[in-house]
């Protein structure tokens, strides 16, 4: 993330204990929950390693009972479709590139 976004949100997980991260419900989502997390985990509380301290909401509109569903069904960010996302960019790099040669 860019610089002054970095930062804000460091400052804002400065001492959590938990984060939970409202997202884009598709995996470009996921992909920047993790670029989040890298962003912010070294200031965030370590507390228990046992104890899951990242949730991630899933909702796909903004109204009351989607948020309250959202919020009642936390899981946990999606690694593998992060990855697909990073996997799908480099794939349009290099095939971009060569189509331009």
């Amino acid at each position: 993330p860019p610089p002054p976004i970095l930062a804000s949100c460091q400052v804002e997980a400065r001492g959590c204990d938990y984060v939970v991260l409202w997202l884009d419900c598709d995996k470009e989502g996921e992909n920047i929950c993790f670029e989040v997390l890298d962003a912010i985990q070294p200031v965030m509380n370590k507390g228990n390693m046992r104890e899951q301290s990242v949730y991630r909401a899933k909702f796909s509109s903004i109204t009351d009972t989607d948020i309250w569903n959202a919020m009642n069904r936390l899981g946990e960010p999606n690694h593998n479709e992060a990855l697909s996302v990073d996997a799908r960019q480099e794939l349009d790099l290099r095939i971009g590139c060569a189509f331009t040669r």
